[in-house]
């Protein structure tokens, strides 16, 4: 199991069509791939969660167009998808009493490799444990 900790970029918008076609195309102007994303919303606005491959660059350009960033660090995890996997994460980090406030990721076929974003209660302690657990 291989674990990275990765600067986050939460964007705050306007819950109507067309933002994440803004955000998304602000980003691909700066050459920057977007490695893991996800959206959710509420009744009047949308959240986005990223990891950009230049956090630093894209976080500057966002905000010259006037969006409101806030940054974080998660933990990226990189795992083989089997049955289990997650039940295995999650509870290694219980019993160390670290929160996981978050997570999102996907894979397509089991066995395949797979990575989580993880946003932790703890990201030192979290990170250690991760690190020294085997991919099954």
């Amino acid at each position: 199991m291989q674990v990275e900790i990765k600067r986050q970029l939460t964007i705050a918008l306007e819950n109507y069509p067309g933002r994440l076609a803004a955000v998304s195309s602000a980003i691909a102007k700066l050459d920057i791939n977007i490695e893991a994303i996800s959206l959710i919303d509420n009744i009047e606005q949308g959240v986005i969660r990223l990891i950009a491959s230049d956090p630093p660059q894209c976080k500057t350009d966002l905000v010259r167009q006037g969006f409101y960033i806030i940054e974080a660090d998660v933990l990226a995890v990189s795992l083989t998808n089997w049955p289990g996997q997650l039940s295995r994460l999650s509870h290694a980090l219980a019993t160390a009493g670290i929160n996981i406030e978050y997570t999102y990721g996907s894979t397509v076929t089991a066995g395949d490799p797979m990575r989580l974003m993880l946003k932790v209660s703890e990201l030192q302690r979290a990170h250690q444990i991760l690190a020294e657990l085997e991919d099954n």
